[in-house]
Order: C-alpha cells, then sequence, then structure tokens
C-alpha cells in the first residue's frame, strides 16, 4: 500500500461512523451514479458492526430465537 494511501486509512479511522459512510459511499461510485440498495445496505450494516450496533451473543441464545421465529 501506497504511504498515501496508508495515510488516507488512518485518517479514516478516526471519521464518525456517518462520515465513514459517506466516504465510502463517495469512493465507490463514480459522479453522478448511484449504488443498487444491497451495496448501500451492506455499506450501513458494516458502519453499524463498527459502531457496536452489532452485539455478540451464545450459540444457545441465537438457537433459541431463530427457532422461535420458525414456530
Amino acid at each position: 500500500m501506497s504511504p498515501d494511501a496508508q495515510k488516507v486509512l488512518e485518517e479514516g479511522r478516526q471519521l464518525t461512523p456517518e462520515e465513514r459512510e459517506w466516504v465510502a459511499h463517495g469512493l465507490l461510485i463514480e459522479e453522478g451514479e448511484e449504488l443498487d440498495a444491497e451495496w448501500i445496505a451492506e455499506i450501513e450494516r458494516r458502519v453499524a458492526d463498527e459502531a457496536g450496533a452489532a452485539t455478540a451473543c451464545t450459540w444457545e441464545e441465537l438457537e433459541a430465537r431463530l427457532r422461535a421465529r420458525l414456530m
């Protein structure tokens, strides 16, 4: 990785989750293009993961939640 790219990455990690989303959006598309809904959802999911919105649970807890949804 070039020193410039490394610097951009390091500075990007200091941004808020909303700013990261905005930068990611800007880097993924050419000016005038639009991202499809799947890319937007993926970016939002990743931003939420990094912001701590994702929570860990045990397999037993996950299994119980999934079984409850299926019944």
